[in-house]
């Protein structure tokens, strides 16, 4: 008998450690900011921070945490369009050289607000420094990575940075210098290539810099390196697109663009019928609920500016009843891929919502009905010609903050109007 009971107990806590385990990871995926990476993605140094700034801007719905966080509604990450390095090893220090070309054609001087310059540790650094906390001591300064000291040659002692050890990447603002750049290029009718070089100077840990101004082009022999120290560095810019749906659309989506905007009215009826589960729960609206627990007096009625209207109507007897399927938010959650946008890493998930729900008869003040809803509810009522009654639609939106990942930029970008956030009838 002891012994059954020990088995029971044993049983037990082991189930409750997996069902907290369990918990506990499915909490973790659903507060992910972005969804799973293929291998390249978590390797890739231009990925991993542009995700650390999605992370600082938006939650993990993809709402913002701060509207125009950034001063702007896109940060564009451009990679080079060319790029060479000069690697010169050294017995206490590493010297690199990168030139590097970004493609500034279609950049509008009047779009740039801001510039940087991206100096980046490369992923085998960065691992090998997230790996040595788990070691003793006398290793982990061998597995720290270097600082370097980093300096754009075309400006001078101004732009010096340094990348500390326990630093991923740091940035130089460069924005006088690329503004100059477009505008100059853009008085010669051309968009044209901003070419830049960049020296850096990595001390192994544990060893001091030397002194004197003109490290750069100290050179001393030794012992190479298997690993780089740095990736090829990348450019910020802080941009304030002002675009329509279809443009921004054509672009993000690619060819499918076209298409999808002519079904744009479709793809949600459909895509609810196949999601009519516990993922269309219903999104508590407070002004909606508050309409339900409202009196239906006359005297209520008259809060709403548009009260008169109704009044000015001679033997107009208003219907009064509440409607079962009441005109409400609702949730509807889809990945990206099911809208083709594979290349949308950030938020995981997308909930657009959508309102659904016949209109009351009495337009309560908190449905924020025009007088035109009003009016075309009497109509309706009253049979005159062949009119519909009020639809159930968003009365306001908020924004969503997108990760999108091409081919040579990534782009945090925050789209107005993307979600619904309280419904109407109109």
């Amino acid at each position: 008998m002891r012994a059954l009971r020990v088995c029971v107990l044993s049983c037990f806590i082991l189930l409750l450690t997996f069902t907290c385990t369990a918990l506990k990871m499915a909490s973790e995926l659903s507060g992910a900011h972005h969804r799973p990476l293929t291998h390249e993605q978590e390797a890739d140094q231009n990925v991993q921070f542009m995700l650390s700034l999605y992370r600082s801007a938006a939650g993990p719905d993809g709402r913002p945490k701060q509207h125009r966080k950034f001063g702007s509604n896109t940060v564009r990450l451009l990679r080079p369009t060319a790029s060479t390095v000069h690697y010169l090893p050294a017995s206490r220090d590493s010297h690199y050289t990168f030139t590097v070309q970004y493609n500034l054609d279609t950049l509008p001087s009047e779009q740039l607000i801001k510039a940087s310059f991206i100096h980046l540790r490369s992923s085998s650094s960065s691992s090998s420094s997230s790996s040595s906390s788990t070691t003793t001591s006398s290793t982990t300064q061998a597995l720290e990575p270097p600082r370097c000291r980093a300096q754009i040659t075309s400006l001078g002692p101004e732009s010096l940075v340094t990348l500390e050890p326990h630093e991923r990447w740091t940035e130089t603002d460069i924005t006088a210098h690329v503004t100059g750049h477009v505008l100059q290029r853009k008085d010669r009718g051309k968009g044209g290539h901003l070419i830049l070089t960049a020296q850096y100077r990595c001390t192994e840990p544990g060893l001091a810099e030397e002194d004197g101004s003109l490290w750069w082009q100290t050179r001393r022999r030794g012992r190479p390196r298997e690993e780089p120290h740095l990736e090829v560095p990348s450019l910020l810019l802080y941009l304030e697109e002002e675009r329509e749906v279809k443009d921004w659309m054509g672009e993000l989506l690619g060819g499918e663009g076209e298409n999808i905007m002519r079904r744009i009215g479709q793809w949600h009826p459909s895509l609810r019928r196949r999601r009519r589960s516990k993922d269309s729960s219903e999104a508590k609206d407070p002004s909606l609920d508050a309409l339900k627990n409202a009196p239906t007096s006359s005297s209520s009625f008259s809060t709403s500016p548009s009260a008169s209207i109704i009044a000015e109507i001679p033997n107009y007897k208003r219907k009064t009843s509440v409607p079962k399927n009441r005109c409400k938010l609702h949730s509807f959650r889809l990945s990206f891929d099911e809208l083709g946008w594979g290349h949308f890493i950030a938020p995981p998930v997308y909930n657009p919502r959508f309102c659904q729900g016949d209109c009351p008869r009495l337009l309560h003040y908190g449905y924020h009905s025009p007088n035109h809803a009003i009016i075309q509810t009497v109509i309706n009522d009253l049979g005159v010609g062949d009119v519909p009654p009020p639809s159930c639609v968003p009365y306001k939106y908020m924004p969503m903050s997108v990760l999108v990942v091409h081919k040579n930029k990534v782009d945090y970008r925050e789209l107005e109007d993307m979600v619904a956030e309280s419904c109407t009838c109109r």
